[in-house]
């Protein structure tokens, strides 16, 4: 049964067991208990303390369709259709002018039942009345205002307003120790806010009648001044039928227009011959064979009679001599007809030009005269545009006070009948029976919600944990594998983990965690062993001195192991092994006061060799750094099959990195839900940061019991199960 979560810390998705969150629960709960219990019985001490109350109900209808004579129910029509309109009657039903007429109406303040509920001091106030003050005196000192405005808070606190939906009706509630008080109060909250409406309605009634009249007298006079202003007018210009005169007008330039037209038609005709004629001027034969000339009657008719007398000159000479009288007659016809074909067409010429120039002349009469109907017809439009505009100026203020005058007469005859907009249709009555009691609801809510809080509480602050805890907190925080995880062990005493606690019966639990421990520094470097292994930690007091010297026995079970304690700082694995305070070790070697051989301290018991701290140095870093350790460790890999250093945190000082690059393998021991991920990660990147590799993570201190049952690889209920069955 798993859930996918998404690590706060690091950003990486991964898989979370909801049994672990259901095993936690049911750990913690005590801790739910202690939230619990207390919330529990302080709600029901306020259920048992609460009293009976009785709840009446009341219901107000709004009208819509109100009785009015007249129209001017339209000054004070809201739009009671509309649902903002029923909202709207909702809240001033809770308003307080409601609240404060109701206690005047039913003089609440000499309502004995009433004052003696409001007075009387809640469980809580009782519970705790220095926190809350002696009410009892403060209401003796409280003046009659005070007091009134008191109770109206009160009545506004315990009146409820319930529109009933798809419907024009209202539901008033209100509860009271009183079953007489809880009737009374809705139906005077009703009958409050029914005057109050029709008050509200009447005052408009009557603001809106004397308005009315002072608007009248001034709109009669505006009235008045534009009629004279538009008879002036008339009269000035002289305007009888305004509409006639722009028609006449309109007429008298459209047949101008016409004739202006026709007469540009015929110039422009007649423009064209005259072009003609002015091109062949001087030449006859070009003149007379002009289309205008050639089909003119009068030419044709002379041609006629020049055709005959060439005809006959042509039949005459046949028969007779040019001398021939008969032949000299004929020529001199002739000769006749076409001088007086030449003089007619110098006639036409001539006639055709002064057609043209009459022609010319009469459009610019007409353009002229346009021109001048032009002007009278803007003048004419200014006038009616004018004119216009003071009849549309007469007929706004005679309809303006028309409408006055109307509304005036209306609210006139209006006054002194309102209809109510709403009213009681179901009065409220004294209830028998008291309101359901919700004690147990309460007490029930309290337990539920108390014990959800506490809950939530409890898995929100495991989910958030900054510590490392488990081998997926290990993969998905630092993204490092987990080499081995090592079971809490709580300390004997003030003088804390007793030395050798690899080799204790009674832990053998802890003893297997570390066999395990050794197993995986073994099995993983299997290539190439690791001669020399560096342990750290983050920061202090995470165990690393522990876990070095529980590995060491382990390893010395099957190898040759010395232990060497390189913190040379704050050295105190040489105190825990009992080493005397005066065995020189590593810094002495270092120094050249002692040799190696006689820094060496072995543990009959175990095999194991150990190399103490010696005497702390003033620059730790400078000699941990020097060749001499570099070929003592060299020396010694070669002695034994491993050789394991104790090293200095790694966020405290540097000395961890210098001893580390000369080992072969590195663990970080971290403690289990305490050092935060942040810590961790910033100690590893330090080491990364100088090409040091960590082969693994040795989570330390782990409180084995919170995954009992649970986490994969927890082997501590099996050797608490086989010791119990050894002991049988």
């Amino acid at each position: 049964m798993t859930a996918v979560n998404m690590n706060p810390e690091s950003g990486q998705s991964g898989s979370i067991d909801i049994l672990y969150y259901v095993l936690l629960l049911l750990r913690s709960w005590w801790k739910i208990a202690l939230v619990v219990i207390p919330v529990t019985a302080v709600a029901f001490y306020f259920a048992w303390k609460m009293p009976v109350r009785y709840e009446a109900t009341a219901r107000l209808m709004f009208d819509p369709n109100q009785a009015n004579l007249v129209s001017i129910r339209d000054i004070y029509d809201f739009g009671t259709q509309r649902r903002e309109f029923f909202l709207t009657q909702a809240e001033i039903l809770r308003s307080r002018g409601i609240a404060e007429r109701v206690v005047e109406d039913l003089d609440l303040v000499n309502y004995r039942a009433f004052t003696d509920e409001e007075k009387k001091p809640g469980p809580l106030q009782r519970l705790l009345p220095g926190l809350f003050g002696d009410e009892s005196a403060d209401e003796e000192e409280l003046d009659p205002a005070e007091q009134r405005s008191r109770l109206v808070r009160v009545v506004q606190a315990g009146l409820t307003v319930r529109p009933i939906r798809n419907t024009q009706l209202v539901e008033l509630g209100y509860q009271a120790v009183s079953p007489q008080l809880a009737a009374a109060v809705p139906n005077a909250v009703a009958n409050a806010y029914v005057e109050r409406q029709m008050e509200a309605k009447l005052d408009v009634t009557q603001r809106a009648t004397s308005w009315l009249n002072e608007r009248l007298a001034g709109l009669r006079e505006k009235l008045e001044e534009s009629e004279r202003r538009l008879q002036a007018f008339q009269r000035q210009e002289g305007l009888v039928d305004v509409q006639g005169v722009r028609g006449l007008a309109e007429q008298e330039l459209n047949d101008n227009l016409n004739q202006l037209l026709e007469a540009r038609r015929e110039a422009k005709r007649l423009g064209g011959i005259y072009r003609n004629i002015r091109a062949h001027s001087g030449d006859f034969e070009a003149l007379k064979n002009l289309p205008e000339v050639m089909n003119h009657p009068l030419i044709q008719n002379v041609k006629s009679v020049e055709i005959s007398a060439a005809l006959g000159v042509s039949e005459l000479a046949q028969r007779y001599g040019p001398k021939h009288p008969r032949m000299i007659a004929a020529r001199d016809e002739l000769d006749s007809a076409r001088a007086q074909l030449r003089q007619e067409v110098a006639n036409l010429v001539q006639s055709i030009e002064g057609d043209y120039r009459v022609a010319q002349r009469k459009v610019a009469e007409l353009e002229s005269a346009l021109s001048a109907n032009k002007v009278d017809i803007q003048s004419v439009a200014d006038k009616e545009i004018k004119y216009d505009e003071l009849k549309r100026d007469v007929e706004v203020n005679r309809q303006l006070y028309n409408t006055f005058l109307t509304r005036f007469r209306e609210a006139s005859e209006a006054t002194g009948f309102e209809s109510p907009a709403a009213q009681l249709v179901e009065p409220a009555i004294p209830p028998e029976y008291p309101v359901k009691s919700k004690k147990r609801l309460i007490v029930l809510a309290a337990f539920v919600l108390s014990g959800g809080f506490a809950a939530v509480a409890i898995l929100a602050l495991d989910f958030f944990r900054a510590g490392i805890r488990s081998a997926d907190d290990v993969e998905q925080k630092l993204g490092q594998t987990l080499i081995g995880q090592l079971p809490l062990v709580k300390p004997q005493g003030k003088g804390g983990l007793p030395p050798k606690l690899f080799f204790d019966p009674q832990q053998r639990e802890y003893t297997e965690a570390v066999r395990t421990l050794r197993t995986g520094l073994l099995l993983g470097r299997e290539s190439l062993p690791a001669k020399i292994v560096s342990i750290t930690s983050s920061a202090p007091a995470e165990g690393k001195s522990t876990v070095a010297e529980n590995l060491a026995f382990a390893l010395s079970q099957v190898e040759r192991v010395v232990l060497i304690d390189t913190d040379l700082r704050c050295a105190s694995l040489s105190a825990h092994l009992g080493l005397p305070p005066s065995k020189p070790g590593l810094a002495d070697i270092l120094s050249g006061s002692f040799s190696l051989e006689e820094c060496i301290s072995h543990d009959a018991d175990t095999g194991l060799d150990i190399i103490g701290a010696g005497k702390l140095p003033g620059d730790p870093l400078r000699i941990l750094g020097s060749r001499q350790f570099s070929a003592m460790l060299a020396e010694l890999a070669n002695r034994y099959d491993r050789v394991i250093l104790d090293t200095p945190p790694v966020m405290a000082v540097s000395d961890p990195l210098v001893v580390s690059k000369l080992a072969d393998s590195l663990l970080y021991v971290v403690k289990a839900d305490a050092t935060h991920a942040r810590v961790v990660r910033r100690g590893l990147d330090k080491m990364r940061s100088l090409g040091l590799v960590v082969d693994g993570v040795v989570l330390n201190q782990v409180d084995t019991r919170k995954l009992a049952g649970y986490d994969e690889g927890y082997y501590g209920g099996y050797y608490g199960a086989a010791q119990g069955a050894a002991a049988t």
